[in-house]
């Protein structure tokens, strides 16, 4: 029996000897009890003093009280309204409307505080605040049809596709920092727009190219082109940690390039990787998920060597924004209109958690995701509107 457990028989021991002088609450909650012990029998009983030759014992029945411990959780927040519990559209939220300035949007990316939406129709780039969806400000200096962004830990990098150009904004107050253009820099609707830790990678839809920046200052590292890449109208691009996958749409392929170098690794395609309209990437930390707009379906990828390791395909239409929140992949797809949905997966296994759809969502054009930690952010292209899910 444990040390606490021998306490507390003894307690109830005596408070059967006192005669119920001691209630069991009470012993359990008194510091002390003395009580005699008959030095013949062993017997405890209470008197005072004791009797000649017994003696008097005094039993801890609880000591000192130990340090306070942490905090608990503070009390729920407000009860949402129960019909939206049941049908699990309470905790969604749909920013739109003319101030915040969607229009055509196209991109999104987190910074770690922000939302940063693109604005392909206005040339603007529309700022929210993660943490409640306020409008933050708009930014129109520079920008000519943005499409693609990419944060690089206190920069905006974004693609403009009419522009031939790629503009840096200082995520603090969406300054502008500088626009990059000209025939040395190999733009040609530049769409999509990654960042390896040091360098700014961009692919050019139609330039069947991929352009590498230094984040420092802007200036062309390189520009890769050619048959041997296999570039067909690149769009998407996701980098792993040392290296950047590149999504062809019209080649119905994806090619992996070295990101220290730039050299080609190798190029994925062929029926057995069910690749079709390759429009997004998306990394899990050891798996390349693919999503193909033409195929109605998604692939995942070893990153270690590029093998095939599954197609998920039934439930998708037209699948293009692909994101992962640290253990589901979300997939946006476009049917053409209000019907857009969005489905999660288990990364582990491809297999279908949930499926977003109808209202309160309000889904339309379904064409970029990013997660902020807590939350997955869809692009509304056709709807010119943002939409915040939960994540996990």
């Amino acid at each position: 029996m444990s040390r606490s457990g021998v306490v507390a028989v003894v307690a109830v021991v005596l408070a059967a000897a006192a005669g119920g002088t001691y209630a069991l609450a009470s012993a359990l909650t008194t510091t002390q009890i003395t009580a005699c012990v008959n030095h013949t029998t062993h017997v405890y009983y209470k008197a005072t003093p004791c009797h000649s030759g017994d003696s008097s014992l005094t039993w801890n029945v609880r000591g000192p009280s130990g340090p306070s411990g942490p905090s608990g959780p503070s009390g729920l927040p407000p009860s949402p309204n129960l019909g939206q519990v049941a049908t699990l559209s309470w905790w969604g939220h749909r920013y739109s409307g003319g101030s915040y300035g969607f229009n055509d949007s196209a991109g999104v990316a987190f910074d770690g505080s922000h939302i940063w939406v693109t604005n392909i129709a206005s040339s603007s780039v529309t700022e929210l605040n993660a943490s409640n969806g306020s409008w933050v400000r708009t930014v129109t200096v520079g920008l000519n049809w943005p499409v693609g962004i990419a944060f690089d830990g206190s920069h905006m990098w974004v693609a403009n596709s009419a522009g031939n150009s790629v503009t840096e904004l200082n995520a603090s107050n969406g300054s502008l920092v500088r626009t990059v253009s000209g025939g040395s820099y190999g733009f040609n609707q530049p769409f999509g727009v990654a960042f390896d830790g040091s360098h700014i990678w961009v692919a050019n839809d139609l330039g069947n190219s991929v352009t590498e920046l230094n984040v420092s200052d802007g200036s062309w590292v390189r520009t890769l082109s050619g048959g041997s890449y296999g570039f067909n109208f690149p769009q998407a691009l996701a980098f792993d940690g040392s290296h950047i996958w590149v999504a062809n749409v019209a080649g119905n392929s994806v090619t992996e390039l070295k990101a220290s170098d730039g050299s080609w690794v190798q190029t994925l395609s062929g029926g057995s990787y069910g690749f079709s309209g390759p429009q997004g990437l998306a990394f899990d930390g050891s798996h390349i998920w693919v999503s193909n707009g033409g195929g109605n379906s998604v692939t995942e990828l070893n990153v270690s060597d590029g093998s095939w390791v599954r197609t998920v395909s039934g439930g998708f239409h037209g699948p293009a924004g692909i994101a992962f929140d640290g253990s589901h992949i979300w997939v946006g797809n476009e049917t053409g209109g209000a019907g857009d949905f969005v489905k999660e997966l288990d990364a582990t296994d491809g297999s279908v958690v949930r499926t977003f759809s109808g209202n309160p969502y309000g889904f339309n054009g379904t064409f970029a995701l990013a997660f902020d930690g807590s939350h997955i952010w869809v692009v509304n292209q056709s709807g010119n509107s943002v939409t915040q899910l939960p994540a996990g």
